[in-house]
């Protein structure tokens, strides 16, 4: 019977004893509803008494109760088992256990009996936990006596423990052995196998390696004195490895010395990929107040440092630029093609000239400084060094005297000046102008500067003495007049007439005289410039013979000078017409050979080494820079003069073209500009159209200056017995006579200075 008043729930309990006879069975169910609630146990024990009423969550819950009349179960996860005393004990949730519990029970105990009306939830909860079916998971195990003796508790936790816990404890200790095992077999392999790779790691934190650059050997002249040699330069460095604010530090930088930002960063960060201990060379040749600036800031430009490094120097600026050429550091796709084992990144090669031709020789062997630095990349102690090797010596047969004479010369004008000795083929001077400064590519070329001298038309950059081609103009004269006398087409007596013209079908064809020459033998025809004979004789001789023997004096072929890049030239024949035409000659084709117009080109060291040929009377000498070079070892090659070959020509004809030449300059002919006093000097103007003007002839310098006629002028001296041949092509620069001529003339003068100097000095 329940009974409602004032929300409270009471109930009426039938009695049952609790405690069953020995020996008789009781329901876990009705065993664990009816003991009252117990605390937390204390861990590593038994509570040591009952739930008191007082207990600080018995108000709450039985106001709960009261209102709700919710069963509120304060049993903890393990189910209550007897104790001395009576008191029972709550375990953890379990499978459903078997359906009864058999207690054992002293006869003597007392039966103890709950109330008659108890409000819900109070002394181990309601009333209907005693005969219904109980909430909580049961015990594990089966029903069985418990043997005389034995406590419950200790006989319930032997029930319960897990079958598979050894073997799980075995399988976590194996698995313990296993990754201790693998923790020693990863310290043996770091340890000692890893032992050298580590070390290093660890030596290079602290230690660096600052390669020091060999010094170049030098390039001397014919009298020994230097036109290429090293010097000491301050150069700002980077160890990639060593910089923490790459960008930071480089715009500071920026502010203090000048370089291509986007081209370090670049270099820098590809170092930092490849080879971090690696030193990246930004700026060279810095000025004393950079130097001090960078070293002051030294704090915030981690990795950057100031290093006295090998500068290569070219004392005479521009004057040998194209022959010496110039250096630099070598590019990555130079280190690719390079067979060189000892070439690595940051050294300096020859790029151009001499410097590259003869870079095996003039490159040294770089040495290195071992030295340990802070947390901020700066030196603090030297450990080791490693001096650098000198590279060799290079001596030339330049003449520094006469290369200055022809720079001096040339002036401002655009062209090249070339002397050559012809019974050995030595070059004495080689200068091509405009030029560049090689010093400014040794510190480094900034863009801007490599900028201008690549938009600049007259192509400062180009050895117009090696790569231009030009057309002749009247210098071609002399190979026409000899393939005539060996071919004997013409007599050097017989006389042409020179009306100022020649008509050629519909096509009239001027000389440079307008009103003519009158009638003109080969020699005067040569003396005056005769355009009208020239036209004549290359009618006559055609192109065939005439490229036969132009090409055996040299023009239009690889001379075989010691320098790279040399370009050939072109001397037509019938098999090159019919190639690059497919068409036959025309007789208007064939007159214009005669006077070095049309289709031929040849280079000025062409026209020297043809010149030459006819000094020396048909000996071809193979032209020659190099002289004799010293390795790095102190061993020694040398490199005498070698002929190419000797051509079969007639002395009386050489000779009667060495006189006509003689006349040119002494007999009132057009070279008169480069006569000698006390000095026979045989030579030839030159004056090469580039373009065609039509109607009344119109002077060279009043044409604009990319249309004006190239001069040239070739000579040699003395004509009884030659010891210097010059060649001096001025591009656009008008008649050869007056821009030319003067040129070879100073060249010339100050070779015959210097040997008249030497000669007082003999006594002789």
């Amino acid at each position: 019977m329940v009974r409602r008043r004032r929300g409270e729930r009471l109930v009426a309990v039938r009695v049952r004893p609790l405690v069953p006879p020995s020996g008789r069975p009781l329901p876990g169910h009705r065993l664990r509803g009816a003991v009252p609630r117990r605390p937390g146990r204390v861990p590593g024990g038994d509570p040591s008494g009952r739930v008191p009423r007082s207990h600080r969550f018995r108000a709450l819950l039985d106001l709960f109760s009261l209102l709700d009349g919710a069963v509120l179960r304060f049993a903890r996860d393990r189910a209550p088992a007897f104790r001395a005393g009576g008191i029972l004990h709550s375990h953890r949730r379990r499978r459903p256990p078997a359906d009864r519990i058999a207690l054992h029970r002293d006869p003597d105990a007392a039966v103890g009996k709950p109330s008659l009306l108890v409000a819900l939830g109070g002394r181990g909860g309601g009333p209907d936990r005693l005969d219904g079916a109980s909430r909580r998971p049961p015990l594990h195990g089966p029903v069985q006596p418990v043997a005389p003796g034995e406590r419950v508790t200790q006989r319930i936790r032997k029930r319960e423990q897990d079958p598979l816990i050894a073997a799980r404890i075995r399988i976590v200790l194996w698995a313990a052995l296993a990754l201790f095992g693998l923790l020693l077999i990863r310290l043996y392999w770091l340890q000692v196998v890893q032992y050298d790779r580590f070390r290093t790691l660890s030596e290079n934190n602290r230690l660096r390696i600052r390669t020091i650059q060999s010094p170049r050997g030098q390039i001397l002249d014919r009298n020994g004195r230097p036109i290429a040699e090293t010097q000491a330069s301050f150069d700002l460095i980077c160890s990639p490895v060593d910089v923490t604010d790459l960008e930071g530090e480089v715009r500071l930088l920026e502010e203090v010395v000048e370089f291509d930002a986007d081209e370090i960063l670049g270099k820098i960060r590809a170092a930092k990929k490849a080879n971090p201990y690696s030193t990246i060379t930004v700026a060279r040749d810095l000025r004393f107040e950079q130097v001090s600036v960078v070293e002051f800031n030294r704090e915030a430009l981690s990795g950057f440092t100031v290093q006295v490094e090998a500068k290569r120097s070219y004392p005479f600026g521009t004057v040998f630029a194209h022959v010496l050429g110039y250096v630099g550091e070598v590019s990555q796709e130079e280190l690719d093609r390079s067979e060189d084992d000892q070439l690595s990144m940051g050294d300096i090669i020859g790029k151009y000239g001499l410097e590259r031709r003869e870079d095996n020789v003039l490159r040294g062997i770089n040495g290195g400084r071992y030295v340990e630095v802070d947390a901020a990349g700066r030196d603090k102690r030297l450990v080791n060094e490693v001096p650098p090797q000198t590279g060799g010596i290079v001596h030339t047969t330049l003449d520094a005297d006469l290369q200055n004479a022809a720079a001096e010369a040339m002036g401002k004008g655009a062209g090249a000046a070339i002397a050559m000795d012809p019974k050995t083929g030595d070059i004495l001077a080689f200068v091509s102008a405009p030029a560049f400064d090689p010093n400014v590519f040794s510190r480094g070329i900034r863009k801007a500067e490599w900028e201008a001298l690549s938009a600049d038309i007259r192509k400062p950059m180009q050895n117009k003495g090696l790569q231009g081609t030009y057309a002749p103009g009247s210098t071609v004269k002399p190979f026409v007049a000899l393939t005539a006398l060996l071919e004997g087409i013409q007599d050097p007596k017989a006389t042409v007439r020179c009306p100022g013209y020649l008509q050629i079908g519909n096509r009239r064809f001027r000389c440079w005289r307008e009103k003519g020459h009158g009638s003109v033998d080969m020699y005067k025809a040569i003396v005056q410039s005769c355009d009208v004979y020239f036209y004549t004789m290359g009618m006559r001789v055609g192109p065939d013979r005439l490229a036969r023997l132009e090409k055996d004096a040299g023009l239009g072929t690889i001379t075989g000078i010691d320098l790279p890049g040399e370009r050939k030239g072109l001397v037509p024949d019938s098999e090159w017409k019919k190639k690059a035409t497919k068409d036959r000659w025309y007789d208007s084709e064939k007159a214009i050979l005669g006077i070095g117009q049309g289709y031929v080109h040849v280079t000025p060291l062409e026209m020297l080494a043809g010149y030459a040929s006819i000094a020396s009377g048909g000996e071809v000498m193979r032209p020659r820079l190099v002289r004799k070079v010293v390795g790095r070892d102190r061993s020694f090659k040398e490199f005498p003069p070698q002929r190419l070959r000797k051509l079969s020509w007639k002395p009386e004809d050489v000779e009667f073209i060495r006189r006509a030449l003689s006349g040119v300059v002494n007999d009132y002919g057009t070279g008169g500009a480069a006569k000698l006093p006390g000095i026979e000097v045989g030579g030839k103007t030159g004056t090469a159209q580039v373009a065609a003007v039509k109607g009344k002839m119109i002077k060279s310098e009043n044409l604009p200056y990319l249309l004006r006629d190239h001069a040239w002028f070739v000579a040699f001296a003395p004509v009884s017995d030659p010891e210097i041949a010059v060649v001096a092509m001025m591009e656009h620069g008008g008649h050869g006579g007056s821009a030319a001529a003067p040129v070879v003339k100073a060249v010339m003068q100050e070779y015959f200075r210097k040997k008249q100097v030497v000669m007082d000095k003999e006594g002789k």
